[in-house]
């Protein structure tokens, strides 16, 4: 069980993106309306707002982002409880640093990135387009999550919640007990960078804090009622969440999941130490 010092500060960054320009080409989703569900459960776990910086829609851009990882890094010290939590579209894209075997990153997909790949245009240089600068791929989220577990130490606690996915089904789906449409984050078609080069890396990621993901890489992530599937199941066992190792918690957001989601949905919690309190 992870016991925090008393003098630890607990920090949180909370993303929510669900009003997309239309030029990016990504449906309308309800991930902004996160934003407070998730500050009230913080608050509640003793949160104090003046440490919870929050970003919605045109705040969160790729610049927006990085800049608040970047202040999180910045403001945290040892012993320190930091939580991340994004709510968006998710989006695999051609992996260019050679350590997925599956040949794709995973990413987040900020506030003014676009669909799909657009080559830019120029005869010696390309300018404009869009090639997948402003995704937030895994590899650059884990860079921001290693320097900040460099600052909080080993009695620190991280916990990162994406609900997204990197592999959907489309922008909508029909639940056939209600016929209401059930918004789905993410889509199936892959961010494809033409040409890519990849320079193959030994080893992969390293999981040093608690990653909890609303599905698999390989499913739809579907919002429930106007609110993220992930974020809903994770408010209704916050009071539990100090009773609860992350192997529990898994099983607990699961059997929520299979309850309020007619297709089938596995959130997933990545953390080292699985039989750790959760929070």
């Amino acid at each position: 069980m992870l016991l925090l010092p008393v003098h630890a500060t607990k920090r949180a960054l909370i993303i929510g993106i669900g009003a997309y320009p239309e030029s990016t080409g990504w449906a309308k989703i309800n991930g902004d309306k996160d934003v407070a569900t998730v500050e009230q459960m913080l608050i509640s776990k003793g949160f104090l707002k003046a440490n919870i910086v929050k970003l919605s829609n045109a705040q969160a851009t790729a610049a927006g982002i990085k800049a608040a990882l970047e202040n999180l890094i910045q403001v945290s010290a040892k012993n320190d409880f930091v939580y991340i939590h994004f709510s968006g579209h998710g989006q695999r894209i051609t992996d260019t640093s050679g350590d997925e075997t599956s040949g794709y990153d995973e990413a987040w997909v900020p506030y003014d990135a676009q669909f799909a790949y657009e080559e830019g245009s120029g005869l010696f240089v390309k300018k404009g387009g869009y090639q997948g600068q402003n995704h937030l791929v895994d590899d650059e989220l884990n860079e921001y999550l290693y320097r900040l577990r460099q600052k909080v130490g080993r009695e620190g606690q991280i916990i990162v919640i994406a609900d997204a996915c990197h592999s959907g089904g489309g922008s909508r789906a029909l639940d056939d007990e209600d016929e209401e449409p059930l918004v789905v984050r993410g889509t199936r078609d892959d961010f494809i960078i033409p040409s890519a080069s990849r320079t193959p890396q030994v080893g992969g990621h390293v999981v040093d804090w608690i990653f909890i993901s609303a599905c698999k890489s390989t499913q739809s992530n579907y919002e429930y009622h106007g609110t993220g599937s992930l974020t809903y199941a994770l408010q209704q066992l916050s009071a539990q969440f100090d009773q609860l190792s992350c192997a529990e918690l898994q099983a607990r957001l699961r059997a929520i999941l299979r309850d309020i989601i007619p297709f089938v949905q596995t959130p997933t919690v990545e953390t080292p130490t699985p039989d750790d309190t959760f929070f």
